[in-house]
């Protein structure tokens, strides 16, 4: 059976979209106007703890592409430094005057990150291959 061809872009630009989906995350969660009281906040709002965190550890699982074959390191730095990511970014909402830290969001956060996991099952049928060598390839 033939592996799905996905290009695989240079490390300064997989790394550049984690610190992107990291800025995006921090924005929303400790920058920006939040909901007037925990009780105003809607259940989509959970929907987007899980999307963000998601993407942020499909990003990081996309930067981590070379630790491809040791699976176990993979595992963690992705699963875990996203979750890492939640557990603080949840630890510093709680310190801010209009924030709160949820329990909720937590769990949305984690159940993200670990979604993750079934990428890493889909990954073992694709093939990176370097955006210049599949650039070459289609001219």
């Amino acid at each position: 059976m033939s592996r799905l061809a996905v290009p695989l872009l240079p490390r300064r630009v997989r790394y550049a979209g984690v610190a992107a989906a990291l800025a995006v995350i921090v924005y929303y969660s400790l920058l920006s106007a939040p909901p007037s009281s925990p009780g105003d906040t809607p259940f989509w709002d959970k929907h987007l703890h899980f999307v963000a965190y998601a993407g942020l550890a499909l990003a990081l699982a996309y930067a981590t592409v070379r630790y491809r074959d040791r699976p176990g390191l993979r595992t963690a730095l992705v699963f875990g430094g996203a979750l890492a990511v939640g557990v603080a970014i949840e630890l510093l909402q709680g310190t801010l005057p209009n924030r709160y830290f949820g329990r909720g969001d937590l769990l949305a956060n984690a159940l993200g990150s670990a979604l993750v996991g079934v990428w890493f099952v889909v990954e073992r049928r694709v093939r990176y291959v370097r955006a210049r060598r599949l650039l070459d390839a289609a001219t």
